[in-house]
């Protein structure tokens, strides 16, 4: 972790000039404390041993001069578990404000342990946890005690909030460069593999939900500003930039008037004073976000040129093929006909089922009872309609043909389809292993039931709505020790896990359905 690099560029404070001694002493401290841990999952290599330092001397700034980061995580804490730090603090108490004490630093540490090693499972009440929080206490609170209360970081977000890029330059800084979320983004870069590094970092700040709560960076962010309750919902609003296809209607140096060709709706979208006016009629393919009454662009922008109506009708039939959730954002009707079809379907397979959840010992008994299910919707259909549907699309035979991916077909570990009025349809494998290990209520799990239990709840594509099914069936014990949780069992652990892997879900959803 490059200390330097991170820090806000041309803000600097009375106390930055003390932090690089105390990063280099808090690594050798952690090294001596190193080889006295008896885990070997607490061993660190030296890189990421300075990161882990780096990000502790940081969060300390942070707690020192009250810059509202980890303030805005126990903020939302309290909101959804009734404490600041799950699991090791007292529901309804309140936190000492301005302290580094042993219960932040072992949630931040058994947080941070899991992003730099990702295979590793950790117990929130691991004994090793309390004793390196109690001594890493200690060492900040001695090296801390006379640094000056000034720093570059609360320099540069104190800065004033007049327009949408000082908000945009305080969210990309605080995704990419602090500690909170660096080394999420980094894990994030590389797990996406993709070139256009803009396009990814804009989704990562502006989307991604992160093992800290579940919270995104726009949350943490709405939380540290100085700012209305407007603008504090806009900002958390950003998870729903309107993607679309947009024709310039009007431009000038300050801003331009653009018709979204997917809706038709028209977006006054404020354009910065180094950005050359755009011109008119061109065609681009962006992303917008509300800010005080007006739009902007967020990430990049294509520019299509100018295209004639048939391109235009060809465009958006292109769009809602292939990106018909983006559209649900903002063409409400859309979005109401394609929640009413999952309605639709989901009535149907549980009319089939008999429940809402289907179990299959392997791929292909799933897809035949699917096919099965498909032909069964359609013969309630009158003949004439079918017919005139078939001889229109061209088709063979009037259901859907489905199609699944081989290693979902060629899977012997059990198949587990789940149907949510809201959400669709979601298949998960290696179900029986799931079931085997729910049964037996927390006790004897083999290693395969305890992992393939903790992917059902990694999983972004299953719902928490599939996974309180199965505790309704079976129990959640095997869930508190697949994740170690037993001994921190607390009434709320269960939302915890789920907020903190599935926050996706808890915001505005739309349907995964396509309609053109």
């Amino acid at each position: 972790m490059n200390f330097e690099f991170n820090r806000p560029k041309g803000f600097i404070g009375k106390g930055d000039k003390w932090l690089p001694e105390m990063i280099t002493d808090l690594t050798h401290y952690l090294g001596k404390l190193q080889k006295t841990q008896r885990k070997i999952e607490f061993l660190l290599p030296s890189g990421k041993l300075d990161y882990l330092a780096t990000a502790l001397v940081e969060f300390a700034e942070d707690i020192h001069n009250d810059l509202g980061i980890w303030r805005g995580l126990e903020a939302y804490n309290i909101k959804y578990f009734k404490t600041p730090i799950p699991f090791v603090f007292p529901q309804h108490k309140d936190m000492e404000s301005n302290t580094f004490n042993a219960f932040r630093i072992h949630h931040f540490l058994w947080v941070l342990y899991s992003e730099l090693n990702p295979d590793l499972v950790i117990s929130p009440t691991h004994k090793e946890l309390f004793r390196l929080s109690e001594l890493v206490s200690i060492f900040l609170t001695k090296v801390f005690k006379n640094t000056p209360k000034d720093s570059g970081i609360k320099k540069f977000l104190m800065q004033p909030d007049r327009f949408v890029w000082d908000i945009k330059k305080k969210l990309l800084w605080l995704g990419q460069h602090s500690y909170m979320f660096q080394i999420i983004c980094v894990n994030n870069l590389k797990k996406r593999d993709s070139q256009n590094t803009i396009s990814v970092i804009d989704d990562f700040v502006c989307e991604e939900c992160t093992p800290w709560s579940g919270l995104g960076v726009i949350d943490i962010l709405s939380e540290l500003l100085d700012i209305n309750k407007e603008q504090h919902k806009d900002l958390r609003s950003w998870y729903e930039r309107h993607y679309a296809y947009y024709e310039v209607l009007f431009s000038d140096n300050y801003m331009i008037k653009v018709k979204n060709l997917i809706s038709d709706d028209v977006y006054t979208v404020g354009i910065p004073p180094e950005v050359p006016p755009f011109k008119l009629h061109i065609v681009v393919l962006g992303s917008l976000v509300p800010w005080d009454g007006i739009w902007y662009w967020s990430g990049v922008q294509y520019t299509i040129g100018k295209v004639s109506k048939t391109q235009i009708q060809e465009l958006k039939t292109m769009f809602l093929r292939k990106a018909s959730n983006f559209a649900y954002r903002y063409c409400n009707d859309l979005a109401q006909k394609a929640r009413s079809s999952i309605e639709n379907q989901y009535e149907e397979f549980v009319k089939y089922h008999g429940d809402n959840l289907a179990i299959y010992p392997d791929g292909l008994s799933m897809a035949a009872d699917q096919q099965q299910l498909y032909k069964q919707q359609y013969a309630s259909v009158p003949k004439k309609t079918m017919s005139k549907l078939m001889k229109e699309h061209n088709l063979k035979n009037p259901w859907p043909k489905v199609s699944y991916p081989p290693e979902l077909l060629e899977d012997e570990t059990g198949i587990g389809v789940f149907f949510d009025s809201r959400e669709g349809q979601e298949i998960m494998q290696g179900f029986s292993d799931i079931i085997n290990g729910m049964k037996k209520r927390g006790v004897n799990l083999t290693e395969d039931e305890s992992e393939t239990i903790r992917g059902f709840i990694y999983s972004d594509a299953i719902s928490p709505q599939f996974i309180m099914k199965m505790v309704g069936k079976y129990g959640d014990e095997s869930i508190a020790e697949a994740f170690l949780m037993r001994e921190a069992k607390q009434s709320y652990y269960l939302e915890y896990l789920l907020r903190k892997y599935k926050g996706h879900f808890y915001k505005n959803r739309y349907p995964n359905l396509a309609f053109c």
